[in-house]
Parts: structure tokens; sequence; C-alpha cells
């Protein structure tokens, strides 16, 4: 069984300052993350000045401060890029970003990303999905907000052109979301539908998620991680310490450890139970060579190490090699 793949959504935590973002890169990695994630947009590129904040934003960052302000405030540039991705690198952990424009695309494609990810939001951007196409590179894509027939439609466009390296990320786009919103179930739709590797994009408080995710079958858990709930940007109060993170992370591969394979097996530590608490055919009273055994003849009696029930009949009817004591547990080589 494959690990499951658990992304720290740094996103726009870094607050546009690189020192941030390599000490969050850092922690992630010491919490266990295999994975952080960036975003990387132009303001210029996809927000109009007159967009309005989401409820949360609203809630988190300066009311003078309209929605472009914000995402301009937290623009990364192409050098501050290639430094993030350069520290990933020299800490053995993977650089993802989440373009929001095509011009993102190909900031990313300088980087040489070893895959892409789309937001929730852009689950209908084709001009977006066009460019993604073009790299030939593993898509993971969320699917927050969206109904059966567009991430259809978004899939059919990539199958089209026989690219299928797709994980679908179940996802409810709000920050947090209730436990009720949550409907997991629905990633077993998403898999049953689509034939395809499917994860959750955790945006809900505690460790709870997270592990049913595992138990239906995904593949990458993403949550979105911070160093400093207190930092002023839209995302760091729905976002995980890094000792919430590492407990997250913990909780998740003690999850895929105990839901396991689907093998049914003896567990070498059952071994030794089983030959203890397990009976074998027993003889219920001393008997003679050459004597026909019958079923009143025999009673199931522990230890297991005999010849258990379901050998039943291969001994009835049997005569045996030699005299045998009452209590004695047949064997194969005990039978004519």
């Amino acid at each position: 069984m494959k690990k499951v793949i658990i992304i720290a959504e740094i996103g726009v935590n870094h607050n546009g300052n690189v020192r941030l973002a390599k000490q969050m890169i850092k922690k992630a990695k010491k919490s266990g993350a295999d994975v952080v994630k960036f975003q990387t947009f132009f303001a210029d590129e996809f927000v109009k000045i007159s967009a309005k904040k989401a409820k949360y934003q609203l809630l988190r960052t300066s009311k003078k401060e309209n929605h472009y302000d914000m995402i301009k405030r937290l623009e990364l540039k192409k050098s501050d890029f290639i430094k993030i991705k350069k520290y990933c690198d020299q800490n053995k952990i993977e650089f993802l970003s989440t373009p929001y424009d095509v011009k993102s695309v190909e900031l990313l494609e300088e980087l040489n990303v070893k895959r892409y990810k789309i937001a929730s939001a852009d689950l209908v951007d084709m001009v977006l999905h066009k460019r993604i196409l073009s790299t030939k590179k593993p898509l993971i894509l969320s699917v927050g907000m969206s109904t059966i027939s567009e991430i259809r439609k978004t899939i059919e466009f990539y199958k089209k052109k026989k690219m299928s390296k797709i994980t679908l990320l179940h996802c409810v786009s709000n920050y947090p979301c209730s436990p009720k919103s949550l409907n997991l179930k629905t990633m077993l739709k998403l898999k049953k539908l689509f034939k395809l590797p499917v994860g959750f994009s955790d945006h809900s408080k505690g460790n709870s998620a997270a592990i049913l995710a595992v138990g239906l079958g995904a593949t990458m858990i993403e949550k979105h991680f911070t160093i400093n709930k207190n930092l002023s940007g839209p995302d760091h109060k729905a976002s995980a310490s890094p000792k919430e993170f590492s407990t997250f992370v913990k909780t998740i591969r003690e999850a895929e450890m105990i839901f396991g394979d689907d093998q049914k097996k003896c567990q070498l530590e059952e071994k030794e139970m089983r030959s203890i608490a397990r009976k074998s055919i027993t003889l219920k009273k001393s008997m003679k060579r050459g004597e026909i055994i019958r079923y009143r003849d025999i009673v199931m009696k522990r230890p297991g190490t005999g010849l258990n029930g379901q050998k039943i009949n291969t001994v009835i009817g049997r005569k045996l090699k030699k005299n045998f004591k009452r209590d004695y547990q047949i064997r194969k080589q005990d039978l004519i």
C-alpha cells in the first residue's frame, strides 16, 4: 500500500515575505509533510479592481484593503519563487504551487515543477487548463464548490487529449468548513464515476476528517499550514500550527497502518493465539487399532495444534492405525 502524500498548504501564509516562507518550509518538513504548496499569481492577470473579498477574508484582513490590494500585497516575484524552490530542493521536500493565471504557469514551468495543483475556483477556467494540459504534467484537481457535471467536463477535456494523470481532491471551500458540509462519501462517488485517484483537501478543524478520508482511500491529503495563527493574513486562523500539523501527520500515518490493505490473513501476532484458542479433533474415549471413527467418538478441544473442525470429513469413517488413549488429538498420519 502506497503512503498517503501529505501536503502542507502554505499558500499565501508567507505574507509576501521569502524569509517567512523559508521558515514555514523548514517547519513543515520537520512536521512530516511530503510536499509544501504555495500559490502563484499575478494580481493584474486574474483580479478586477472591483472584486469583493470573501467573508472569511473580510474578518481577517484590513477593511480598508480591497480584494485586489490584498492579492497584490501577497504576490511574490519570480526571483522570490526561484529562492523558495531552491530552498525546498535543499531541504528535500517537494515544491508545489497552484497557478491562478497562464503567466503563472509559465513561471512554474521555468522552475520545472513536478506537477500542478488547480484550485477549486479554477475547475472551470478552461484557458488555464489548456495551458496546464500543454505541459503534459500530472494534475491535482480540487473539486470544491463544483457539480458532477462541471467536474466531468473538465476531466473529459484532459482525457480527449490522452491525459489521465489526474488526482481529484474532494474539498469544501470554506475556511474552516463545518463538519455537516464535509460529505466525505463524495470521495467514493468520485472514484466510481471517474476511475481516478481521489484525495482530500482538508479545511475542517481537527483530525477526524483526515482519518476517515484515509479509510475511504485518499491517496493525498492537504491542509493549510502556518507557523503562527496570529499573523496577519486571510488564512492563518484556519491553518494548522507546526505542533498541530505534526499531530495531523502522525494521526494519518497511524490511520494508514490501522486500515492496512484488503488482504485477510492470520496476522503474525495472532499465530500463537490461534494455536491456543482454536480446538482440534480429539478422541472422546480410548480407541483401538482398526476401529472406525464415528461422530460419537470425537470431541473438539483446545489446543488448536491438531486437525481443526473443518477437517472433520477427512476423519469420520476412517480407521485408526494403532491404539490411542482418550483426549488424543488425531493427525492425518494416524488414519488408514
